[in-house]
């Protein structure tokens, strides 16, 4: 496999992401074709770019991709895939995979059933800044992490870090929950700095989840302001039995027991602004392939799911599983419900993934 080919379903932001990687590094990647369900938006989208469009699965998948990517928005996931299952096309799918349990259950039993071949572009925990704070806790400076305090991704994006910073896999939980009404003012948004002074009543989801094995992450974030906002931030504390990780500070013990304090010093490519390398004292934990190729940290994390996708197919080694995918999901659902009972202890149960 020389070159990586796929067919991008969807025509969003995420989709676009998707196309433009396939584009810029087109000597490793090749888009076959682009799925429009309207035909004007896919004459639109010919006359700026020059990948072939398709108004059909089949004439979509007529380009022969090796596989493709379902990036059409949550609410059209779960009906894409079951489309896509009987045609045998490996598929890399946005999240969520569902919108409630009962369609997460149904996907999972038609896909065990047909062996359908399928993986989760969650992209959060391979973005430059956590390679490197998850490879650090691999080396154990910090020891056994056994809590941590979340303000960073939003629902199952959130989840997913959750579970691999504490290396709980699929381990049950109790799940506390309450939101809170706080106002804002707004400062930012998908269209640029506001400057009005408008003050709106955004949403603080606040949680405790507690893993069977003892491990604690408590979750809060207030998912209408945190991403786009110049006076709130996020946040990220990991607790584990010799240190701190708290943002880009860490604070730990030498062999000897002496305290060391240690930050994460970034390093940006000055041409482009992308992440070059990732630094913890004199270690480099993390150094970027592509930091010329203007790529955001998304871009780069997203370009790491089409290279696990290839390296899935060659190999069968998942990168992030359709299992992980829809514990993620399954999670995130029982922390809507912990929030509609604020006082009542929500507890997971092991489903068919697992």
């Amino acid at each position: 496999m020389t070159k990586i080919r796929y067919a991008i379903i969807g025509n969003g932001f995420r989709a676009m992401a998707f196309l433009r990687i396939g584009l810029v590094l087109s000597a490793q990647f090749e888009v076959t074709s682009v799925f429009f369900r309207k035909k004007e938006k896919a004459a639109e989208f010919s006359q700026s770019h020059s990948v072939p469009t398709a108004l059909t699965i089949k004439e979509c998948l007529s380009t022969n991709p090796d596989f493709v990517v379902i990036a059409i928005g949550r609410a059209g996931n779960t009906e894409m895939v079951k489309r896509l299952i009987p045609y045998g096309i490996p598929m890399l799918v946005e999240t969520p995979p569902a919108m409630n349990l009962n369609d997460l259950h149904s996907l999972w039993d038609i896909s065990i059933k047909q062996d359908a071949k399928i993986q989760i572009a969650e992209q959060y925990f391979l973005q430059p800044l956590y390679e490197a704070k998850l490879k650090a806790l691999k080396k154990g400076i910090l020891g056994e992490v056994h809590n941590l305090s979340i303000s960073w991704a939003h629902d199952y994006h959130g989840v997913s870090l959750i579970r691999r910073l504490l290396g709980v896999g699929f381990e049950k939980a109790q799940i506390n929950g309450k939101n809170y009404q706080f106002p804002v003012t707004v400062t930012d948004s998908r269209d640029g700095i506001k400057t009005e002074g408008e003050v709106v009543m955004a949403g603080r989801s606040r949680y405790s989840i507690e893993f069977e094995s003892g491990k604690v992450a408590f979750y809060d974030f207030a998912s209408n302001v945190q991403y786009r906002s110049k006076i709130r931030t996020r946040h990220l504390n990991i607790q584990g039995v010799r240190g701190e990780m708290d943002d880009d500070i860490v604070r730990s013990l030498t062999k000897d027991n002496q305290p060391l304090v240690q930050t994460f010093q970034i390093t940006q490519d000055i041409n482009t602004l992308s992440t070059y390398s990732i630094n913890l004292g004199g270690e480099c934990l993390y150094r970027n392939p592509f930091a010329r190729e203007r790529f955001t940290d998304d871009e780069v994390a997203m370009l790491r799911c089409l290279l696990g996708m290839k390296e899935y197919l060659l190999t069968g080694n998942s990168f992030y599983s359709f299992a992980e995918g829809c514990q993620d999901n399954y999670f995130f659902l029982l922390m809507q419900e912990a929030l509609k009972q604020p006082h009542v202890a929500v507890k997971t149960e092991v489903q068919p993934w697992n």
